[in-house]
């Protein structure tokens, strides 16, 4: 009891240095080649962080009353937390020609009052403007984008809480009838995916604590024992967040499912000893004798299932998604952790604590009835193992047919205000969604050159010529635009300077006319050696947007462009084309290690790759839940078959190894199912309904993958204990003319058993 104390003391001390992630970078190693890009991006052009607010009015924007609300509603961005810069359409910088001056200035003045006409002409400039429509303004001119960017990082993440409490304050500050609001931007998705899962462990948590109570009871009809049970569970719950402190594993938007994990194994593992333990009540007379008998009997498939669940989800530590390796070390580690606190303390507890020892009786299984069901089985054993070879073909069948796809913004409901806000933005104004691309002039103040340019001018029009381009804004733009306003405003000067001197006279006049806060320098760097492209576009899809990536990097190759796709939607969508290496490298080092494991443990290559054969399950019903839902492979499902791996395996083990026990005493094969089935039963139907709702607790997040992973991963351990009910037994089960052909085998097998020590 003392050491188990002690390693609970210590797994708590690790919760002060738990940290949180839920940026970007949570999900990509230190030394990844997007995420090196991606910095150096921002080291060039600072933070491409955004708070962005859209403003919508049905009957358009362009009149007094919209005018002066985005007038305020600007002002006011200024001063929320780390915003250093605001663009909208009332401060857009506009270069026209006015009889022989040349301005710059604000569409839309704040220190004028204009009339009816005055705003119709300014309505009809906003939308033969080059660069807003599609970007700051939709084409009937109903909706409109208020952009805050945020300072830059300086290699620290932002705490952006406070600039997004502050906007949604803002925004909840602000009304006017017949306009409607929304909010959006990455510093969102980020606090976002904060949010949901504050608020899904919050709902999570206390109703699954509840469910595994209301189901311990149930199956072995004893307080005490439940009150034993959900210590160990509560301590494993807290200590896997300590542990996860120590290893300096951050809580992200995948890792904050690790406490929930952690209390299925532990109710799991709690209810086999416990079980047994109730059960032993009924023939011992000595409390301690049925203690020790229980934790005997259960110490082998318990270890051996911790083993192969924890290989199970180290498996992700060689991931190339940051935060499922994270999930992986943990987790490995807690589930050993979760072992080694069950059987050093809650055995502390039965044999210490008076209570809990009762002659009545828990959860049973008649064995009549299960005798009736081997013998079902057994007589229809081909009929079985031709439905699992038709659920086999049919599942990988469909598998086949599963995409890799996501949409960051789809992993929130439908209801979700960022989703809602995206999806309005996308039907008016064209996309809420951009990447950036950094081209690289290759040496300073190369950039100003006319050749460079006219290749970027070039490489602009072939994106926006892509069906899913809404718009792209550059440094370009903006010398065209000045090049016209210095030819008097002819439409046909709207091209580039002839010479370097010339684009760097006109960039010089341009950046003079700005105003305090709105420099270039987001545009081209300070060494007048790169140049960026923000491309708004309407890809949702990931694998989509890979797809257009490579058309781009294509392209900018054909040129002879040095150009680096990226940005943070970026990065969220490129994500996804790892998640098959992370599947296949996963599942192929678990099925390995968990096979080693299984041929140390029975010492039978046999009974290992019977045991695997069935526990096949995961694969087959993953990728076959995916097809019938209509869902994809991703960042939150590819959890699911390397996670109930080692976790499905926990009911075969302990039938196996309950299977081989009886048949070292010289039981038939039938007469030993039908015992392993009448006394593991019970513990095979608790903890299989235990990590159901553990699971399926997921059901109540707002994170739609967590939605799909917790049906997936039920379906799968219901589909698991059916298969070992049934498949495994008519595997090793053999008709009675079979056994007679196949005597002299059987004589061999049970010698076999026989040397298998009594656990």
């Amino acid at each position: 009891m003392i050491l188990s104390l002690l390693i609970v003391a210590f797994t708590f001390v690790g919760l002060g240095r738990l940290s949180t992630d839920f940026t970007h970078a949570g999900y990509f190693h230190k030394n990844d080649t997007w995420l090196v890009e991606f910095n150096k991006f921002e080291q060039t052009f600072g933070n491409d962080d955004s708070v962005i607010i859209a403003v919508k009015n049905g009957d358009g924007l362009f009149n007094k009353d919209s005018i002066e609300l985005l007038h305020h509603l600007t002002n006011k961005m200024w001063q929320l937390p780390d915003i250093i810069r605001v663009d909208s359409i009332t401060n857009y910088q506009r270069v026209y020609a006015e009889g022989d001056d040349i301005n710059v200035e604000p569409l839309v003045s704040t220190l004028k009052s204009y009339t009816e006409n005055e705003i119709g002409e300014l309505k009809r400039i906003a939308k033969k403007d080059e660069i807003l429509t599609g970007y700051l303004l939709s084409e009937d001119t109903s909706m409109t984008l208020l952009v805050g960017t945020l300072r830059p990082s300086n290699g620290k993440p932002l705490d952006i809480k406070p600039v997004v409490t502050a906007a949604r304050d803002l925004l909840a500050n602000t009304s006017l009838q017949g306009h409607e609001f929304h909010l959006v931007g990455a510093p969102l998705i980020v606090q976002s995916f904060a949010d949901a899962s504050e608020a899904d462990n919050a709902k999570i948590i206390p109703a699954l604590l509840l469910a595994c109570i209301a189901i311990m009871y149930y199956v072995l009809r004893n307080a005490w024992c439940v009150f034993y049970a959900m210590v160990i569970v509560v301590l494993s719950s807290i200590g896997s967040l300590g542990l996860a402190g120590w290893l300096g594993v951050q809580m992200t938007s995948i890792t904050t499912v690790l406490p929930q994990i952690t209390i299925g194994l532990a109710v799991a593992g709690c209810i086999h000893i416990l079980v047994t333990y109730r059960l032993a009540q009924q023939g011992f007379t000595d409390k301690n004798a049925a203690v020790k008998y229980a934790l005997t009997k259960n110490v082998k498939p318990t270890l051996l299932t911790a083993l192969t669940t924890a290989i199970g989800f180290l498996s992700f530590k060689f991931s190339d998604i940051k935060t499922i390796a994270d999930l992986g070390i943990a987790a490995s580690v807690s589930v050993l952790y979760v072992w080694t606190l069950t059987y050093l303390m809650l055995s502390s507890l039965l044999f210490i604590l008076p209570f809990g020892y009762n002659k009545k009786q828990p959860l049973l299984i008649s064995k009549n009835t299960v005798s009736k069901f081997v013998n079902k089985v057994s007589n229809n054993r081909k009929g079985v193992l031709i439905a699992y070879v038709a659920f086999v073909i049919a599942s990988v069948a469909a598998a086949t047919m599963v995409r890799v796809d996501a949409d960051p913004i789809g992993y929130f409901s439908k209801e979700h205000e960022l989703r809602k806000g995206v999806n309005e933005i996308d039907q008016t104004i064209g996309s809420a969604r951009n990447i950036e691309i950094m081209v690289n002039a290759g040496c300073e103040n190369c950039a100003q050159k006319p050749e460079f340019l006219n290749k970027v001018a070039e490489f602009e029009s072939f994106i926006e010529s892509r069906k899913e381009i809404v718009q792209v804004v550059s440094i370009v733009d903006i010398l065209k635009s000045t090049n016209r306003a210095l030819n008097y405003g002819d439409d046909s000067s709207y091209r580039l300077g002839e010479t370097q001197q010339g684009i760097a006279q006109q960039l010089l006049f341009y950046t003079m006319g700005l105003p305090k806060g709105l420099s270039v320098d987001n545009r081209v760097s300070s060494h007048n050696d790169a140049i960026r492209l923000t491309v708004f576009w309407k890809v949702g899809s990931s694998s989509k947007a890979l797809e257009e990536i490579a058309i781009i990097n294509k392209e900018a190759k054909r040129l002879n462009l040095d150009a680096t796709v990226t940005g943070k939607y970026s990065l969220y969508q490129r994500q996804e084309s790892y998640v098959v290496g992370s599947f296949l490298s996963s599942v192929g080092i678990a099925f390995l290690l968990i096979t080693a494991v299984l041929w140390v443990a029975f010492k039978s290559w046999k009974l290992s790759l019977i045991a695997l054969l069935t526990n096949l399950t995961p694969l087959l019903v993953g990728g076959l839940g995916l097809w019938v839902m209509g869902e994809n492979l991703n960042v939150g499902t590819v959890l699911v078959v390397s996670i109930t791996l080692g976790i499905a395996v926990d009911d075969t083990l302990h039938i196996i190894t309950e299977y081989q026990r009886q048949k070292s005493k010289g039981q038939s094969p039938k007469t030993a199912f039908t015992q392993v089935f009448s006394e593991t039963g019970v513990g095979l139907y608790g903890t299989t309904l235990v990590l159901v709702f553990a699971f399926g607790a997921s059901l109540l997040s707002t994170f739609v993958p967590f939605q799909v992973f917790g049906i997936l991963t039920a379906a799968v351990l219901v589909t698991a204990l059916v298969i070992d009910l049934t498949v495994l037994p008519a595997i090793m089960l053999r008709k009675p003319k079979e056994q007679a052909i196949h005597q002299s085998d059987e004589v061999l097998e049970a010698g076999k058993f026989k040397k298998v020590k009594q656990q």
